[in-house]
């Protein structure tokens, strides 16, 4: 072998080139434009399972001379298949030699060396090809990366460059999509038909979500996904369902199963809603300022029966509003909450027991608060979610005093 390489291309290609005495330089990517590169193109390619197609290792000499290139490049041999290797155009013109084992399936490697023969000087200054390589996607599904391990690209004299830009490439394999039906029909508590519901569905792994499809005179839902691509197995669909008034709704989750997958969808998924808690919510004004913390006192009159074991403070924007203390006193009632400090969900405070506002009846209400809450100018009764509230006396951090400075609050419960 070495008698072969001096006669036809002398002692100082096969310096660079015989692998065995001095291996190969790795490369990484450097950002310049005077430097020779070395590419797989093109640089990504989606592909089907089964499809057969081609990737080029070409190289921009920018301006240097190149008398040999060699490159050991890898892929994952799980995905992909390399069928074949065949020798570019880059050194068309020149009498070369060919090194390299060539395809190592069994590694997913790919080995291939080109220099060429003859007295000393001789380089390609032109863009180009220095192989094709054939390709079999073989797996189902998956990303290959086709990447330079190893790389030497030489000068007319078997020096080796040393900057060179490295540009790696990506194969992803992706599945045909194919419909996937998720149906069912939503019920009362009662499990009378809940026609017409609001129905949807979020992909937790992924977060894409959707809007089922309903009939004002059915209580049937249906969502047509793609099948590898919106959903796969073993991920989990969330459903969050509720009745066309509010009054009912139902959370759930399902993971999909492989066979559920294979069949094509989720059918009969049918959902039962449960009454809602019940919320009273000031929701937050066209304009809350003036705004400072202060203490708040006044009272609260539901219009419907309403759990709470929550209270949550709007902030003003860019604050850290929020509700220090509140306690919530009367008809049998009497409960507090305290805040902990800026951590977790600091915005909701959790009441020492959970209680229940009836409608008509009358509850007193203390809330201080800190930072810049948003705050409801307003005298009298003020209109919320869910009843009424008077503010009756606001205290600011300063010792005034004012009356009609609603909190905006949301008292509500949420399942611990």
């Amino acid at each position: 072998m070495k008698k072969v390489l001096t006669t036809a291309i002398g002692t100082g290609i096969i310096a660079l080139f015989i692998f065995a005495q001095i291996g190969f330089a790795s490369q990484t990517a450097i950002e310049s434009a005077s430097e020779p590169t070395i590419n797989v193109e093109p640089s990504y390619l989606k592909v089907l399972q089964g499809d057969i197609f081609t990737v080029n290792i070409t190289v921009d000499p920018a301006n240097e001379k190149i008398r040999g290139a060699a490159f050991k490049l890898s892929f994952n041999n799980s995905l992909l298949n390399a069928t074949s290797l065949v020798q570019g155009t880059f050194f068309s013109g020149f009498d070369t030699m060919l090194y390299g084992e060539g395809i190592k399936p069994a590694l997913g490697k790919i080995d291939y060396a080109e220099a060429i023969k003859g007295d000393e000087g001789e380089g390609v200054t032109k863009p180009g090809t220095i192989a094709t390589i054939t390709f079999e996607a073989i797996g189902e599904r998956g990303v290959s990366k086709l990447h330079f391990e190893e790389i030497i690209l030489s000068d007319p004299w078997a020096n080796e460059i040393s900057n060179i830009t490295v540009n790696h490439g990506n194969i992803e394999i992706v599945q045909l999509s194919s419909p996937f039906l998720v149906y069912g029909y939503a019920f009362y508590e009662d499990n009378s038909e809940c026609n017409s519901p609001v129905v949807n569905v979020t992909n937790l792994n992924t977060g894409k979500g959707w809007q089922a499809e309903t009939n004002a005179t059915s209580n049937y839902y249906q969502l047509v996904l793609a099948r590898g691509i919106d959903i796969n197995a073993s991920e989990t669909l969330q459903f969050e369902v509720r009745s066309p008034d509010g009054s009912q709704s139902n959370s759930t989750c399902h993971t999909l199963i492989l066979e559920e997958i294979n069949n094509g969808g989720l059918f009969s998924f049918n959902i039962s809603l449960k009454a809602m808690p019940g919320i009273f919510d000031t929701g937050a004004p066209d304009n809350p300022y003036p705004s400072i913390f202060g203490t708040h006192s006044g009272t609260i009159k539901p219009s419907q029966t309403i759990v709470v074991n929550r209270i949550y403070t709007y902030p003003c924007v860019g604050t850290g509003g929020h509700t220090e203390y509140a306690r919530i006193w009367g008809n049998s009632v009497n409960a507090h909450a305290n805040w902990s400090g800026y951590a977790g969900d600091w915005h909701n405070l959790t009441f020492n027991t959970s209680f229940t506002l009836e409608p008509g009846k009358e509850y007193n209400y203390t809330i201080r608060t800190g930072s810049y809450p948003q705050i409801i100018h307003h005298p009298g009764e003020y209109n919320a979610t869910g009843g009424k509230i008077i503010c009756n006396e606001f205290t600011d951090a300063n010792g005034k005093k004012y009356t009609g400075w609603i909190p905006a609050i949301k008292l509500w419960w949420e399942e611990e």
